[in-house]
């Protein structure tokens, strides 16, 4: 089976500029998550796909990795990530001659990753006969008590008739976190050009709860990065 990594890392940030390459502790924010890739036994290749020449550049010159060129049609704000990952897919068969049974996407704004945790995700898919496995994270929100601004400026309820008053009451919620996803490549294939969360993930995707905060912490906002130096002091300690 053969099992390929993709980091993607588009430039054109907004809330951070050049978040990928941003210096973190001594390297670009991108060069946790391939330290964390390059680690791994179990992918065959592994490869950072951008469509940025400042990101190819930082990261050459640091990272023993390859890189790809993303076409500017895969790498605009709405465009689907699973459209990067095919592309990374269709570039090793076409010019590696290397068909990738399986895809870990591993995204770079998630930079800390408990050791092993990418072997362990790809081990897992792969003795099962599920579509895909992700990490995911306890959603602290209830769904059942979020409210909506209407056309009058009034908060008015998400959803109507909620039974339950405290979030005891609902079930227990997830939200994938980016850090880790692996899926079989096929069903990449055949979900392509169908717009809907997640699709690419198949039907049966076994989930890995992370245990710790800091293993989905994202870096979206400019007050992430003071948490995130928190959390590489105390990943580094641990």
């Amino acid at each position: 089976m053969n099992i390929l990594g993709v980091i993607p890392a588009r430039g054109g940030s907004k809330r951070v500029k050049d978040k990928n390459i941003l210096s973190i502790k001594g390297k670009p924010l991108v060069g946790y998550t391939i330290e964390d890739a390059m680690s791994s036994k179990l992918m065959d290749k592994v490869v950072m796909s951008t469509d940025s020449d400042k990101i190819a550049e930082v990261v050459k010159n640091a990272y023993d990795i390859e890189i790809i060129k993303r076409p500017a049609e895969f790498a605009k704000d709405d465009s689907p990530i699973e459209e990067s990952l095919l592309h990374a897919v269709e570039y090793f068969a076409k010019e590696k001659n290397f068909t990738a049974d399986v895809v870990v996407w591993m995204q770079a704004n998630v930079p800390i990753r408990k050791t092993g945790a990418i072997d362990q995700a790809i081990e897992k898919l792969c003795n099962s006969d599920a579509d895909s496995c992700v990490t995911c994270r306890p959603s602290l929100e209830a769904v059942e008590e979020m409210k909506l601004i209407n056309e009058e400026g009034l908060i008015v309820p998400l959803q109507k008739d909620v039974r339950g008053i405290r979030k005891q009451e609902f079930p227990k919620r997830y939200l994938l976190d980016g850090s880790i996803l692996v899926l079989r490549t096929d069903n990449l294939y055949k979900t392509r050009g169908i717009r809907r969360a997640h699709i690419y993930l198949g039907e049966r995707v076994i989930p890995i709860i992370q245990e710790k905060s800091m293993y989905s912490h994202e870096i979206d906002n400019p007050d992430d990065i003071d948490l995130l130096d928190y959390y590489l002091e105390r990943h580094l300690h641990s």
